[in-house]
């Protein structure tokens, strides 16, 4: 499988440490790309030159939803420096969250971005497949945004443990899904690393080529130390599937 790329949300704490001595591991461990999750006052330009040094390439960025509404300038700077062609709302925060006008905010920065050449999309997690206030945060995200601005990136993981079918939502959003979060679920439920537990990944990847996805990441929340060994299994296991 070719191309991989890692959600640098994965390695948080040795980025934090040695942000370029990092990137250039992950290209040497055998990912093709990064998926960047840093604070927009990173100086980001060291950090992209070198990337480019070595061919790492960089499709995407998360950027909260405070940034986009409050710091948009910023933002599209930022994906410009780093070469991305996504921009992607990894999180809003489900206590109270009007849902109805996150909607509209991310159509109007969508719209914005796409004015400047960037494609927007929505990172979920389990909570927007939550039923307890009467509807779904997904269906209203789904539904209400506009789909020629609006994109996915569908985490197979957050989707299994939000009650859903990772290939039958990928089959059913089409070519809405541009981005794939690849993370393992555990027999007990727990996130594991890539091959390592109950989801069917060849049908995962299979469905999302079917459908136009563009990129694919690794990601695991929560990896155990000395967390390179986690991230090496992932992308090993990736690389054999055909």
């Amino acid at each position: 499988m070719k191309p991989v790329g890692l959600q640098l949300y994965t390695l948080r704490r040795p980025f934090a440490e040695d942000p370029i001595g990092t990137l250039e591991q992950i290209k040497r461990v055998g990912y093709d790309s990064v998926e960047f999750a840093a604070p927009l006052d990173t100086d980001f330009a060291p950090l992209s030159a070198r990337m480019k040094e070595i061919e790492l390439d960089c499709p995407s960025v998360h950027v909260g939803l405070a940034d986009i509404t409050g710091r948009p300038e910023r933002v599209l700077a930022i994906a410009k420096e780093l070469g991305c062609r996504f921009i992607v709302l990894p999180f809003v925060d489900p206590k109270d969250a009007d849902w109805h006008a996150v909607v509209k905010q991310i159509d109007a920065f969508a719209k914005v971005a796409k004015d400047e050449g960037f494609r927007f999309a929505y990172h979920h997690h389990h909570f927007e497949f939550d039923n307890s206030r009467g509807f779904r945060p997904f269906d209203v995200l789904v539904g209400e945004s506009d789909p020629a601005l609006l994109n996915f990136e569908l985490d197979v993981y957050w989707l299994k443990k939000g009650g859903e079918e990772p290939v039958e939502m990928i089959n059913r959003l089409g070519d809405r899904v541009k981005l794939l979060h690849l993370k393992d679920m555990a027999p007990d439920g727990a996130m594991t690393d890539v091959g390592a537990g109950v989801l069917d990944f060849p049908a995962m990847i299979a469905a999302g080529r079917a459908v136009g996805v563009e990129h694919m990441f690794v990601e695991h929340d929560v990896p155990p130390k000395p967390y390179w060994p986690s991230v090496e299994t992932s992308v090993n296991y990736l690389r054999e599937l055909a």
